[in-house]
């Protein structure tokens, strides 16, 4: 069966490694170019009084709660994508057992 039909589960356990590392790496790339926007607006803000001042501090604590929980969800993602290739080998190798 060369066709997958919907009725079966094939796993790369490379590609599930792979896609854990990847998911941690963009998580970090992510982290850091938030971190240079957010030291760009600080400059720029700096200059800023009053209200405008006012609503960019209320703005800039709901961006870095938001950005903060992206990050969060990307490494816990990546964390259970990692642990799901353990498992998935994991239950080969108890099937193959069955067979030796």
């Amino acid at each position: 069966m060369g066709m997958n039909s919907g009725d079966e589960l094939v796993v790369k356990y490379d590609g599930l490694d792979m896609a854990a590392t990847t998911l941690g790496n963009q998580a970090k790339k992510l982290e850091e170019d938030l971190r240079e926007i957010k030291t760009a607006m600080a400059s720029v803000a700096a200059g800023w009084e009053g209200e405008a001042h006012t609503a960019y501090v209320q703005e800039q604590q709901k961006w870095d709660k938001e950005a903060a929980d992206i990050h969060q969800a990307l490494m816990q993602i990546g964390k259970v994508v990692a642990q799901a290739g353990g498992d998935y080998m994991g239950g080969d190798k108890k099937a193959a057992s069955y067979f030796a």
